[in-house]
Protein backbone atom coordinates (compact mmCIF):
# COMPACT_ATOMS: atom_id res chain seq x y z
CA UNK A 1 0.00 0.00 0.00
CA UNK A 2 0.88 3.61 -1.05
CA UNK A 3 0.35 6.48 0.46
CA UNK A 4 -0.22 9.92 -1.56
CA UNK A 5 -0.62 13.38 0.42
CA UNK A 6 -1.69 16.49 -1.86
CA UNK A 7 -1.08 20.28 -0.15
CA UNK A 8 -4.06 22.03 -1.83
CA UNK A 9 -5.21 25.56 -2.29
CA UNK A 10 -7.85 25.58 -0.25
CA UNK A 11 -7.48 21.98 1.70
CA UNK A 12 -4.91 18.85 2.04
CA UNK A 13 -6.20 15.65 0.92
CA UNK A 14 -4.85 12.21 1.79
CA UNK A 15 -5.25 8.67 0.00
CA UNK A 16 -4.13 4.83 -0.02
CA UNK A 17 -3.66 3.11 -2.84
CA UNK A 18 -3.05 -0.15 -3.93
CA UNK A 19 -0.38 -2.16 -6.16
CA UNK A 20 -3.41 -2.08 -8.90
CA UNK A 21 -3.57 2.08 -8.47
CA UNK A 22 -7.22 1.89 -6.94
CA UNK A 23 -7.28 4.30 -4.37
CA UNK A 24 -8.78 2.05 -0.88
CA UNK A 25 -9.32 4.73 1.28
CA UNK A 26 -9.34 8.30 0.85
CA UNK A 27 -10.16 11.62 3.45
CA UNK A 28 -9.64 15.78 3.29
CA UNK A 29 -10.05 18.62 5.26
CA UNK A 30 -10.61 22.16 4.15
CA UNK A 31 -7.69 24.59 4.54
CA UNK A 32 -8.47 27.99 2.76
CA UNK A 33 -5.67 30.33 2.74
CA UNK A 34 -5.93 34.19 3.91
CA UNK A 35 -6.39 36.93 1.70
CA UNK A 36 -5.95 40.26 3.47
CA UNK A 37 -5.45 42.53 0.74
CA UNK A 38 -6.35 42.55 -2.78
CA UNK A 39 -3.85 40.25 -4.46
CA UNK A 40 -2.50 38.72 -1.23
CA UNK A 41 -2.81 35.16 -0.42
CA UNK A 42 -0.84 33.48 2.30
CA UNK A 43 -1.11 30.87 5.08
CA UNK A 44 0.33 29.51 8.20
CA UNK A 45 2.21 26.36 7.48
CA UNK A 46 1.89 24.22 10.57
CA UNK A 47 -1.69 24.30 9.51
CA UNK A 48 -1.10 21.62 6.89
CA UNK A 49 1.24 19.64 9.36
CA UNK A 50 -1.27 19.52 11.93
CA UNK A 51 -4.09 18.24 9.10
CA UNK A 52 -1.56 15.81 7.81
CA UNK A 53 -1.44 14.27 11.24
CA UNK A 54 -5.62 14.38 11.51
CA UNK A 55 -6.18 12.52 8.29
CA UNK A 56 -3.24 10.13 8.64
CA UNK A 57 -5.54 9.31 11.94
CA UNK A 58 -8.86 9.40 10.02
CA UNK A 59 -7.47 6.69 8.00
CA UNK A 60 -6.11 4.42 10.63
CA UNK A 61 -9.43 4.59 12.17
CA UNK A 62 -11.41 3.51 8.90
CA UNK A 63 -12.96 -0.35 8.23
CA UNK A 64 -11.51 -0.85 4.71
CA UNK A 65 -8.06 -0.71 6.21
CA UNK A 66 -9.18 -2.64 9.13
CA UNK A 67 -6.87 -5.78 7.84
CA UNK A 68 -4.18 -4.13 7.05
CA UNK A 69 -3.60 -3.95 10.99
CA UNK A 70 0.21 -5.22 12.02
CA UNK A 71 -0.63 -4.81 15.69
CA UNK A 72 -1.31 -1.70 18.05
CA UNK A 73 1.52 1.09 18.36
CA UNK A 74 1.95 4.71 19.00
CA UNK A 75 -1.11 5.00 21.19
CA UNK A 76 -3.60 4.37 18.50
CA UNK A 77 -4.48 1.33 16.03
CA UNK A 78 -1.37 0.97 13.73
CA UNK A 79 -3.50 0.32 10.61
CA UNK A 80 -1.15 2.57 8.48
CA UNK A 81 2.00 0.25 9.05
CA UNK A 82 1.16 -1.29 6.63
CA UNK A 83 2.28 2.12 4.29
CA UNK A 84 5.38 1.14 2.09
CA UNK A 85 6.33 4.35 0.86
CA UNK A 86 4.86 8.38 0.79
CA UNK A 87 4.93 10.79 -1.53
CA UNK A 88 3.32 13.92 -1.17
CA UNK A 89 2.66 16.84 -4.10
CA UNK A 90 1.31 20.64 -3.72
CA UNK A 91 0.37 23.72 -5.05
CA UNK A 92 3.70 25.99 -6.28
CA UNK A 93 5.35 28.26 -6.87
CA UNK A 94 4.87 28.69 -2.59
CA UNK A 95 7.61 30.64 -0.52
CA UNK A 96 7.43 28.84 2.63
CA UNK A 97 10.96 29.89 4.85
CA UNK A 98 11.87 27.70 7.61
CA UNK A 99 14.45 28.31 10.11
CA UNK A 100 17.23 25.71 11.43
CA UNK A 101 14.39 23.85 13.41
CA UNK A 102 11.91 23.30 10.39
CA UNK A 103 9.49 26.04 12.27
CA UNK A 104 8.07 28.89 9.55
CA UNK A 105 9.78 32.14 9.71
CA UNK A 106 6.56 33.93 8.85
CA UNK A 107 3.55 33.23 6.22
CA UNK A 108 4.18 30.89 3.33
CA UNK A 109 3.24 33.64 0.39
CA UNK A 110 1.34 30.51 -2.18
CA UNK A 111 1.52 30.74 -5.87
CA UNK A 112 -2.01 32.75 -6.51
CA UNK A 113 -0.10 35.22 -4.49
CA UNK A 114 0.52 38.55 -7.05
CA UNK A 115 1.61 41.22 -4.22
CA UNK A 116 5.82 40.89 -5.40
CA UNK A 117 4.11 42.84 -9.02
CA UNK A 118 6.73 45.69 -8.73
CA UNK A 119 9.23 43.06 -7.45
CA UNK A 120 8.67 41.28 -10.98
CA UNK A 121 9.40 44.33 -13.15
CA UNK A 122 12.57 45.54 -10.70
CA UNK A 123 13.98 41.59 -11.38
CA UNK A 124 13.77 42.21 -14.84
CA UNK A 125 15.55 45.50 -15.24
CA UNK A 126 18.27 43.88 -12.96
CA UNK A 127 18.33 40.88 -15.20
CA UNK A 128 18.24 43.15 -18.63
CA UNK A 129 16.60 42.46 -21.82
CA UNK A 130 15.79 38.60 -21.97
CA UNK A 131 17.79 37.93 -19.43
CA UNK A 132 15.02 36.55 -16.61
CA UNK A 133 13.66 34.57 -19.82
CA UNK A 134 17.23 32.72 -20.24
CA UNK A 135 18.11 31.87 -16.79
CA UNK A 136 14.52 30.24 -15.92
CA UNK A 137 12.69 29.79 -19.56
CA UNK A 138 9.70 31.87 -18.36
CA UNK A 139 8.47 34.90 -18.52
CA UNK A 140 8.99 37.47 -15.41
CA UNK A 141 5.79 37.52 -12.84
CA UNK A 142 4.75 37.96 -9.55
CA UNK A 143 3.81 34.48 -9.81
CA UNK A 144 7.16 33.27 -9.50
CA UNK A 145 8.82 32.26 -6.53
CA UNK A 146 12.09 34.67 -7.54
CA UNK A 147 10.03 38.11 -6.99
CA UNK A 148 8.08 36.50 -3.76
CA UNK A 149 11.48 35.91 -2.19
CA UNK A 150 11.90 39.74 -3.38
CA UNK A 151 8.91 41.14 -1.77
CA UNK A 152 9.80 39.52 1.39
CA UNK A 153 13.48 40.86 1.33
CA UNK A 154 11.74 44.45 0.82
CA UNK A 155 8.91 44.38 3.28
CA UNK A 156 10.24 41.21 6.35
CA UNK A 157 14.10 40.92 5.80
CA UNK A 158 14.09 39.71 9.03
CA UNK A 159 11.71 36.01 7.73
CA UNK A 160 15.13 35.26 5.09
CA UNK A 161 17.82 36.21 7.57
CA UNK A 162 16.61 34.07 10.02
CA UNK A 163 15.82 30.87 6.91
CA UNK A 164 17.95 27.86 7.18
CA UNK A 165 15.58 26.80 3.75
CA UNK A 166 12.95 28.09 1.21
CA UNK A 167 10.61 25.36 0.89
CA UNK A 168 7.49 24.33 -1.64
CA UNK A 169 4.03 23.21 -0.03
CA UNK A 170 4.44 19.57 -0.52
CA UNK A 171 8.58 19.84 0.51
CA UNK A 172 7.32 21.58 4.05
CA UNK A 173 5.65 18.31 4.57
CA UNK A 174 8.34 16.12 3.28
CA UNK A 175 11.15 17.70 5.42
CA UNK A 176 8.44 17.38 8.69
CA UNK A 177 8.20 13.62 7.80
CA UNK A 178 11.88 13.03 7.29
CA UNK A 179 14.30 16.32 8.39
CA UNK A 180 15.54 16.62 4.52
CA UNK A 181 15.04 19.56 2.75
CA UNK A 182 14.77 19.02 -1.10
CA UNK A 183 12.95 20.28 -4.10
CA UNK A 184 11.80 18.61 -7.25
CA UNK A 185 12.39 20.08 -11.00
CA UNK A 186 8.77 20.68 -11.83
CA UNK A 187 8.45 23.26 -8.92
CA UNK A 188 12.38 24.33 -8.91
CA UNK A 189 11.26 25.25 -13.07
CA UNK A 190 8.55 27.75 -11.48
CA UNK A 191 10.92 29.25 -9.33
CA UNK A 192 12.51 32.31 -11.34
CA UNK A 193 14.35 33.29 -12.15
CA UNK A 194 16.47 31.53 -9.15
CA UNK A 195 16.81 28.12 -11.08
CA UNK A 196 18.48 28.01 -14.60
CA UNK A 197 15.84 26.01 -16.72
CA UNK A 198 18.41 24.75 -19.24
CA UNK A 199 21.29 23.53 -16.94
CA UNK A 200 18.51 22.11 -14.35
CA UNK A 201 20.27 23.86 -11.45
CA UNK A 202 20.05 26.93 -9.23
CA UNK A 203 21.15 29.93 -10.86
CA UNK A 204 24.06 32.30 -8.88
CA UNK A 205 22.78 35.12 -10.61
CA UNK A 206 19.17 34.74 -10.40
CA UNK A 207 19.03 34.26 -6.65
CA UNK A 208 21.48 37.42 -6.23
CA UNK A 209 19.57 39.65 -8.23
CA UNK A 210 15.94 38.08 -6.08
CA UNK A 211 18.46 38.76 -3.03
CA UNK A 212 18.40 35.46 -2.04
CA UNK A 213 21.35 33.67 -0.42
CA UNK A 214 21.98 30.18 -2.61
CA UNK A 215 22.50 28.45 0.64
CA UNK A 216 18.91 28.70 1.62
CA UNK A 217 17.71 26.79 -2.21
CA UNK A 218 17.50 22.89 -0.98
CA UNK A 219 19.05 20.05 -3.26
CA UNK A 220 17.01 19.48 -6.65
CA UNK A 221 15.89 15.85 -7.16
CA UNK A 222 14.03 13.96 -8.82
CA UNK A 223 9.93 13.97 -7.68
CA UNK A 224 10.39 9.81 -7.18
CA UNK A 225 13.40 9.48 -5.47
CA UNK A 226 13.50 8.43 -2.06
CA UNK A 227 14.72 11.22 0.19
CA UNK A 228 14.79 9.86 3.41
CA UNK A 229 12.22 8.17 5.96
CA UNK A 230 9.73 8.78 8.33
CA UNK A 231 11.15 10.23 11.90
CA UNK A 232 10.57 8.85 14.94
CA UNK A 233 9.01 12.29 16.03
CA UNK A 234 6.98 12.51 12.24
CA UNK A 235 5.77 9.11 13.56
CA UNK A 236 4.14 10.27 16.85
CA UNK A 237 2.71 13.09 15.13
CA UNK A 238 1.15 10.90 12.60
CA UNK A 239 0.41 7.72 13.43
CA UNK A 240 2.78 6.47 10.30
CA UNK A 241 5.08 3.86 11.28
CA UNK A 242 8.24 5.18 11.53
CA UNK A 243 11.13 4.11 8.82
CA UNK A 244 8.63 4.32 6.24
CA UNK A 245 10.49 5.70 2.96
CA UNK A 246 9.43 9.17 1.46
CA UNK A 247 10.00 10.23 -1.81
CA UNK A 248 10.71 13.90 -2.91
CA UNK A 249 6.85 14.67 -4.40
CA UNK A 250 6.41 17.32 -6.90
CA UNK A 251 3.98 19.67 -8.01
CA UNK A 252 0.40 19.11 -8.12
CA UNK A 253 0.07 19.86 -11.55
CA UNK A 254 2.77 17.53 -12.65
CA UNK A 255 1.09 15.01 -10.47
CA UNK A 256 -2.24 15.12 -11.61
CA UNK A 257 -1.04 14.44 -15.23
CA UNK A 258 1.03 12.09 -13.74
CA UNK A 259 -2.31 10.57 -11.95
CA UNK A 260 -4.23 11.18 -15.35
CA UNK A 261 -1.73 8.68 -17.27
CA UNK A 262 -1.56 11.85 -19.34
CA UNK A 263 2.37 10.88 -20.33
CA UNK A 264 3.03 11.76 -23.69
CA UNK A 265 3.01 14.08 -26.49
CA UNK A 266 -0.20 14.83 -28.07
CA UNK A 267 -2.17 13.99 -24.38
CA UNK A 268 -3.32 16.50 -22.36
CA UNK A 269 -4.39 16.68 -18.68
CA UNK A 270 -7.25 19.76 -17.53
CA UNK A 271 -6.87 19.62 -13.98
CA UNK A 272 -9.76 21.59 -12.63
CA UNK A 273 -9.13 22.79 -9.24
CA UNK A 274 -8.90 26.09 -7.41
CA UNK A 275 -6.97 26.84 -10.62
CA UNK A 276 -7.35 25.16 -13.84
CA UNK A 277 -4.33 23.73 -15.87
CA UNK A 278 -4.17 22.85 -19.38
CA UNK A 279 -1.19 20.26 -19.23
CA UNK A 280 1.04 19.29 -22.21
CA UNK A 281 3.77 16.67 -22.49
CA UNK A 282 6.61 17.61 -24.25
CA UNK A 283 9.55 15.76 -25.67
CA UNK A 284 11.84 17.75 -25.89
CA UNK A 285 11.95 21.58 -23.89
CA UNK A 286 10.35 24.22 -25.56
CA UNK A 287 10.13 27.39 -23.37
CA UNK A 288 7.45 29.74 -24.52
CA UNK A 289 7.10 32.87 -22.76
CA UNK A 290 3.48 33.10 -22.84
CA UNK A 291 2.74 29.65 -21.35
CA UNK A 292 4.40 28.51 -17.90
CA UNK A 293 7.02 25.85 -18.86
CA UNK A 294 8.50 23.49 -16.39
CA UNK A 295 8.94 19.42 -16.09
CA UNK A 296 6.90 16.95 -15.42
CA UNK A 297 7.12 14.29 -12.54
CA UNK A 298 8.01 10.43 -13.07
CA UNK A 299 8.71 10.76 -16.17
CA UNK A 300 11.48 12.45 -18.69
CA UNK A 301 9.37 14.77 -20.35
CA UNK A 302 8.66 18.82 -20.07
CA UNK A 303 5.53 20.41 -19.38
CA UNK A 304 3.88 23.20 -21.26
CA UNK A 305 1.05 24.96 -19.13
CA UNK A 306 -1.61 27.06 -19.78
CA UNK A 307 -3.33 28.34 -16.37
CA UNK A 308 -6.23 30.65 -15.46
CA UNK A 309 -8.66 30.50 -12.61
CA UNK A 310 -11.19 27.81 -12.40
CA UNK A 311 -13.06 25.90 -9.28
CA UNK A 312 -12.34 29.54 -7.43
CA UNK A 313 -14.33 31.49 -10.04
CA UNK A 314 -16.78 29.42 -9.50
CA UNK A 315 -16.64 29.71 -5.81
CA UNK A 316 -16.99 33.15 -5.89
CA UNK A 317 -19.37 33.59 -8.65
CA UNK A 318 -21.54 31.13 -6.30
CA UNK A 319 -21.08 33.02 -2.93
CA UNK A 320 -21.47 36.56 -4.45
CA UNK A 321 -24.32 36.15 -6.96
CA UNK A 322 -26.05 32.74 -5.61
CA UNK A 323 -25.20 32.08 -1.68
CA UNK A 324 -27.06 28.62 -0.76
CA UNK A 325 -28.45 27.95 -4.56
CA UNK A 326 -27.72 23.99 -5.31
CA UNK A 327 -24.67 23.91 -8.20
CA UNK A 328 -27.36 22.04 -9.98
CA UNK A 329 -30.03 24.74 -10.12
CA UNK A 330 -27.15 27.05 -11.53
CA UNK A 331 -25.95 24.15 -13.79
CA UNK A 332 -29.34 23.71 -15.56
CA UNK A 333 -30.18 27.33 -15.24
CA UNK A 334 -26.78 27.94 -17.42
CA UNK A 335 -27.74 24.93 -19.11
CA UNK A 336 -30.80 26.68 -21.39
CA UNK A 337 -28.04 29.34 -22.33
CA UNK A 338 -26.26 28.59 -25.45
CA UNK A 339 -22.02 29.53 -25.71
CA UNK A 340 -21.63 33.46 -25.59
CA UNK A 341 -24.40 33.93 -22.76
CA UNK A 342 -26.46 35.74 -25.82
CA UNK A 343 -23.63 38.71 -25.85
CA UNK A 344 -22.75 38.66 -22.10
CA UNK A 345 -18.77 37.96 -22.13
CA UNK A 346 -16.15 37.87 -19.36
CA UNK A 347 -13.07 38.44 -18.96
CA UNK A 348 -12.77 36.07 -16.03
CA UNK A 349 -9.32 37.72 -14.56
CA UNK A 350 -10.27 37.82 -11.00
CA UNK A 351 -6.57 37.23 -9.06
CA UNK A 352 -5.13 38.92 -12.27
CA UNK A 353 -3.89 36.14 -14.88
CA UNK A 354 -1.18 34.07 -16.03
CA UNK A 355 -0.76 32.54 -19.32
CA UNK A 356 -1.39 33.61 -21.53
CA UNK A 357 -1.34 37.38 -21.45
CA UNK A 358 0.94 37.75 -17.56
CA UNK A 359 -0.80 40.79 -16.10
CA UNK A 360 -1.11 40.58 -12.67
CA UNK A 361 -3.32 43.52 -12.99
CA UNK A 362 -5.78 42.25 -15.13
CA UNK A 363 -9.20 42.07 -13.71
CA UNK A 364 -12.58 40.58 -13.80
CA UNK A 365 -15.38 42.02 -16.05
CA UNK A 366 -18.86 41.30 -17.17
CA UNK A 367 -18.82 43.04 -20.76
CA UNK A 368 -22.32 43.77 -22.37
CA UNK A 369 -25.14 42.90 -19.68
CA UNK A 370 -28.91 44.20 -20.53
CA UNK A 371 -31.73 43.68 -18.57
CA UNK A 372 -32.68 40.47 -20.78
CA UNK A 373 -29.79 38.92 -19.13
CA UNK A 374 -30.31 36.72 -15.53
CA UNK A 375 -28.46 34.46 -13.09
CA UNK A 376 -28.24 31.50 -15.77
CA UNK A 377 -26.49 33.98 -18.69
CA UNK A 378 -23.95 35.22 -16.08
CA UNK A 379 -22.95 32.04 -15.01
CA UNK A 380 -22.99 30.74 -18.79
CA UNK A 381 -20.80 33.58 -19.14
CA UNK A 382 -18.26 32.70 -16.25
CA UNK A 383 -17.72 28.93 -17.55
CA UNK A 384 -17.13 30.37 -21.06
CA UNK A 385 -14.76 32.57 -20.03
CA UNK A 386 -12.56 29.70 -18.39
CA UNK A 387 -13.22 27.44 -21.36
CA UNK A 388 -12.06 30.40 -23.77
CA UNK A 389 -8.72 31.01 -21.44
CA UNK A 390 -7.91 27.20 -21.92
CA UNK A 391 -9.02 27.48 -25.70
CA UNK A 392 -6.39 31.17 -25.81
CA UNK A 393 -3.36 28.44 -24.35
CA UNK A 394 -4.29 25.71 -26.66
CA UNK A 395 -3.77 27.96 -29.98
CA UNK A 396 -0.58 29.44 -28.55
CA UNK A 397 1.03 25.64 -27.67
CA UNK A 398 -0.16 24.89 -31.09
CA UNK A 399 1.82 27.75 -32.53
CA UNK A 400 4.88 25.98 -31.40
CA UNK A 401 3.76 22.55 -33.28
CA UNK A 402 2.15 20.89 -30.12
CA UNK A 403 -0.66 19.20 -30.93
CA UNK A 404 -3.39 17.87 -28.85
CA UNK A 405 -5.91 15.07 -29.92
CA UNK A 406 -6.86 14.01 -26.56
CA UNK A 407 -8.13 15.28 -23.18
CA UNK A 408 -8.37 13.94 -19.54
CA UNK A 409 -10.22 16.28 -16.75
CA UNK A 410 -9.40 15.90 -13.38
CA UNK A 411 -10.45 17.29 -9.97
CA UNK A 412 -13.26 18.48 -8.20
CA UNK A 413 -14.73 21.50 -10.84
CA UNK A 414 -15.00 18.81 -13.57
CA UNK A 415 -17.87 17.38 -11.73
CA UNK A 416 -19.61 20.11 -14.16
CA UNK A 417 -21.06 18.48 -17.17
CA UNK A 418 -22.05 21.34 -18.24
CA UNK A 419 -18.19 23.32 -17.76
CA UNK A 420 -16.54 19.64 -19.32
CA UNK A 421 -19.00 19.90 -22.54
CA UNK A 422 -17.43 23.78 -22.53
CA UNK A 423 -14.17 22.65 -22.61
CA UNK A 424 -14.35 20.06 -25.01
CA UNK A 425 -16.06 22.35 -27.48
CA UNK A 426 -13.47 24.94 -26.95
CA UNK A 427 -10.65 23.22 -27.42
CA UNK A 428 -12.30 21.06 -30.21
CA UNK A 429 -10.48 17.75 -28.82
CA UNK A 430 -12.83 14.76 -27.29
CA UNK A 431 -12.72 14.88 -23.32
CA UNK A 432 -13.02 12.14 -20.83
CA UNK A 433 -13.26 12.69 -17.13
CA UNK A 434 -12.92 9.73 -14.78
CA UNK A 435 -15.28 10.74 -11.99
CA UNK A 436 -13.22 7.67 -9.52
CA UNK A 437 -9.84 8.71 -10.65
CA UNK A 438 -7.50 9.92 -7.95
CA UNK A 439 -6.42 13.17 -9.80
CA UNK A 440 -3.36 14.49 -7.93
CA UNK A 441 -3.37 12.44 -5.05
CA UNK A 442 -2.78 9.24 -7.10
CA UNK A 443 -0.04 10.87 -8.82
CA UNK A 444 1.65 11.33 -5.29
CA UNK A 445 1.11 8.00 -4.53
CA UNK A 446 2.46 6.45 -7.65
CA UNK A 447 5.40 8.92 -7.21
CA UNK A 448 6.11 7.22 -4.21
CA UNK A 449 5.61 3.32 -5.63
CA UNK A 450 7.89 4.35 -8.20
CA UNK A 451 10.62 5.03 -5.61
CA UNK A 452 10.42 2.01 -4.04
CA UNK A 453 10.07 -0.11 -7.50
CA UNK A 454 6.41 -1.14 -6.91
CA UNK A 455 6.34 0.23 -10.33
CA UNK A 456 9.16 0.87 -13.18
CA UNK A 457 6.65 3.90 -14.58
CA UNK A 458 3.46 6.18 -14.21
CA UNK A 459 1.93 3.79 -16.63
CA UNK A 460 -0.12 2.24 -13.91
CA UNK A 461 -2.56 5.30 -13.95
CA UNK A 462 -3.34 4.41 -17.86
CA UNK A 463 -4.55 0.80 -16.58
CA UNK A 464 -6.44 2.05 -13.62
CA UNK A 465 -8.18 5.13 -16.15
CA UNK A 466 -9.26 2.24 -18.34
CA UNK A 467 -10.54 0.46 -15.37
CA UNK A 468 -12.39 3.39 -14.21
CA UNK A 469 -16.52 2.76 -13.99
CA UNK A 470 -17.28 6.55 -13.49
CA UNK A 471 -16.09 7.93 -17.20
CA UNK A 472 -18.08 10.42 -18.54
CA UNK A 473 -16.96 11.34 -22.57
CA UNK A 474 -17.43 14.23 -24.35
CA UNK A 475 -17.32 15.19 -28.04
CA UNK A 476 -17.34 18.37 -29.39
CA UNK A 477 -20.07 20.43 -30.93
CA UNK A 478 -19.03 22.17 -34.04
CA UNK A 479 -21.72 24.76 -34.08
CA UNK A 480 -20.28 25.44 -30.51
CA UNK A 481 -16.96 25.64 -31.39
CA UNK A 482 -17.23 27.73 -33.90
CA UNK A 483 -19.11 30.21 -31.35
CA UNK A 484 -16.29 29.91 -28.86
CA UNK A 485 -13.93 30.74 -31.71
CA UNK A 486 -15.85 34.01 -31.69
CA UNK A 487 -15.94 34.05 -28.23
CA UNK A 488 -12.18 34.63 -28.09
CA UNK A 489 -12.15 37.13 -30.72
CA UNK A 490 -14.08 39.13 -29.01
CA UNK A 491 -12.34 38.69 -25.58
CA UNK A 492 -8.88 39.19 -27.01
CA UNK A 493 -10.48 42.30 -28.21
CA UNK A 494 -11.94 43.63 -25.16
CA UNK A 495 -8.79 42.95 -23.21
CA UNK A 496 -6.37 44.70 -25.38
CA UNK A 497 -9.48 47.85 -25.45
CA UNK A 498 -9.23 47.50 -21.52
CA UNK A 499 -6.10 46.62 -20.48
CA UNK A 500 -4.67 50.08 -19.85
CA UNK A 501 -7.58 50.89 -17.30
CA UNK A 502 -7.01 48.20 -15.64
Amino acid sequence: MLLGIDIGTTGVRAAVVDHEGRIVADVSEPCPASMPEAGHAEIDAERWWVIVGQLTTRLARLPQLAHLAPGPGLGQPALLGAIEAIGVTGQAPTAVLVDDHGRPTGPALLWLDVRAADEARALDVALGPGGAEAIGGNRMHAYWLGPKLSWIRRHAPARLDRARWVLQSHAFVVHRLTGEAVCDRSTAMLCAPLFDARAQSWSAEGAAAAGVDPRILPPVVRAHDVVGAVTRDAARATGLREGTPVVAGGGDFAASALGAGVLEEGEACLMLGTAGNLLLPRREPVFDPRLINSHHVGSDRWLSLGGTLCGAALEWFRGACAPDVPWDTLEREAGAVAVGAEGLTVLPYFQGERTPIWDEQARAVFFGATLRHGRGHLYRAVLDGIAASFRHCLAVAAESGLRCTEVVATNGAGRSPLLRQALTDALEVPLTWVGDGGGTVLGAAILAGMGIGVWPDGAIARRARDRATHVARHAPDPQASAAFRALLDRRVDLYEALRGRF
